[in-house]
């Protein structure tokens, strides 16, 4: 069977331009790039092309028996095989939508094999005018004719984000302990490069925030997108000097979910005025 690769590109641009409408359309063609080269790389397991698509310290996190599990890119590219494409399984990837904020971006990409059906949320960053994959959460359906996709709860999905920004309220950062994963990443870039935090860096950093005493003004969970045990989310913290846009991606461990990745753009008010 011959396979090829679908990339619905009026869908991608449509959806991706409805929800940021002030991304330029190049921003939208180069945030495809990575995402062409993963869904290439995986549809014939090509080591080379994956690797052009993630960034070296990105990592893949997903549910193992309702635990949670990690695999760093490096020893995930290390364990992808060339597939025979000619071995009669119908793959069909593409993606299904972008979203773009400044140097942040988000992708969801469907692999639907005749086996299994792959969803995956990425994260990707602008690094160095490069984008690249610097997050994975995963979700997927064995024997997809036989087999459905877990409906979420949506207000169980709510309710780790609505206590994240509680925190940003009163300043308790037990509520951050209380709805990350301690595995969690908090990722954003600094004058082009790419910059990662511990959730234990994350806090520290959050106490010296809140001693400075710049509260929030209103914040907003903007956007959910759920499949199974994964789920996307955006969510937007308005401060006296600032915007600042948070992609959040949860996982649900242990039936309780947790958020497991945070990349997140500022806008100064300078800039917005500006614009």
């Amino acid at each position: 069977m011959t396979n090829k690769l679908f990339i619905s590109i009026l869908l991608l641009l449509t959806f991706g331009l409805n929800a940021q409408q002030s991304t330029p359309v190049n921003d939208i063609e180069s945030i495809t790039v990575p995402l062409e080269n993963y869904l290439g790389g995986h549809l014939k397991g090509d080591k080379s092309m994956l690797g052009k698509a993630l960034h070296s310290e990105g990592k893949l996190s997903y549910l193992r028996d309702g635990k949670y599990a990690k695999l760093e890119f490096p020893d995930y590219l290390s364990g992808m095989k060339l597939r025979n494409l000619d071995d009669g399984v119908r793959r069909i990837p593409y993606i299904k939508s972008i979203e773009v904020t400044g140097n942040v971006a988000i992708a969801k990409l469907v692999l639907d094999y005749s086996s299994i059906l792959f969803t995956d949320y990425m994260t990707l960053l602008n690094i160095n005018g490069e984008w690249k994959i610097t997050n994975k959460i995963a979700y997927s359906v064995r024997d997809p004719q036989n087999n459905k996709v877990e409906r979420a709860n949506i207000i169980e999905v709510m309710a780790p984000l609505k206590r994240y920004m509680l925190a940003y309220n009163n300043g308790d950062t037990e509520h951050l302990s209380a709805v990350f994963h301690n595995k969690a990443n908090i990722m954003s870039i600094s004058k082009g490069q790419y910059k990662t935090l511990t959730l234990k860096r994350y806090i520290e950093s959050f106490k010296h925030l809140k001693s400075k005493g710049e509260g929030m003004i209103s914040h907003q969970i903007q956007s959910i997108d759920t499949t199974g045990n994964a789920a996307i989310a955006k969510v937007i913290l308005n401060f006296p000097n600032s915007i600042i846009t948070q992609y959040l991606s949860l996982l649900k461990i242990d039936g309780e979910w947790k958020i497991v990745n945070n990349a997140f753009d500022i806008i100064p008010s300078t800039a917005l005025k500006i614009i």
